[in-house]
């Protein structure tokens, strides 16, 4: 039976939908991931640029990657000279370090932590540079040290002994021989539920607490506000 003009109109129509549809589907599957890659690219540009943690890191590593131009690898603190040669960790010097308040070892009550004061007695680090772990056993607002060491580890420079210092102990097991240090604040980072392997942890700390240590007796007083 022959087709009807209206019939034939409608059958054509559809014939004609087919590529259409397809046409149209390709065009919207290409905006589609068009728009989708905008829309990942600002959220990458959202989360590394407006916000201020990744401003932080930045900064953080930007400092890290000056202080390994200026300052020499940490020293250990055991054979500094105080008033003249090189000596061993004797009590002599132990005591001389405490009269003066060098490395820490103030017997001064620090009743009071300013907020640019990033870590904590008890608290486990890890230097960015060197990579060991350490606990923090002491800090000064700025570096007490002997001018001998202040110009050993930073020459001339004198903004980073105006930085907080702290007094570690160093994990047995990161390095051999001296396992004490006096390190820069930005040379630090926080590590968490890491335990310390060191002879002197029960001296000076009461148990850890799976987080930080948390010191007891002479230690405790020093520092009330750990």
């Amino acid at each position: 039976m022959p087709l009807a003009h209206r019939e034939v109109l409608q059958l054509g129509l559809l014939f004609l939908c087919v590529p259409l549809q397809y046409l149209l589907s390709g065009h919207l599957t290409n905006r589609s991931q068009a728009i989708l890659h905008v829309v990942n690219d600002f959220r990458h540009f959202r989360d590394n640029w407006l916000h201020t943690e990744p401003w932080k890191n930045r900064f953080v590593q930007l400092v890290s990657w000056v202080l390994k131009g200026f300052v020499r690898p940490s020293n250990p603190i055991e054979g500094v000279r105080v008033n003249g040669p090189e000596t061993s960790l004797a009590i002599e010097v132990l005591q001389y370090r405490e009269r003066a308040g060098f490395f820490g070892s103030s017997q001064e009550v620090r009743s009071e932590r300013p907020k640019h004061l990033r870590f904590r007695v008890g608290q486990v680090v890890r230097h960015r540079i060197e990579g060991f772990r350490a606990v923090i056993v002491g800090w000064d607002l700025h570096a007490k040290a002997p001018e001998s060491w202040l110009s050993l580890m930073y020459g001339e420079s004198r903004v980073l002994r105006f930085w907080p210092h702290y007094a570690l102990l160093i994990d047995r097991r990161d390095r051999k021989g001296s396992h004490q240090t006096y390190v820069v604040q930005e040379q630090l980072e926080l590590m968490k539920n890491t335990e310390v392997r060191h002879p002197d942890i029960g001296k000076k700390f009461a148990y850890f607490d799976g987080a930080q240590y948390i010191p007891h007796g002479k230690l405790k007083r020093l520092y009330p506000k750990d």
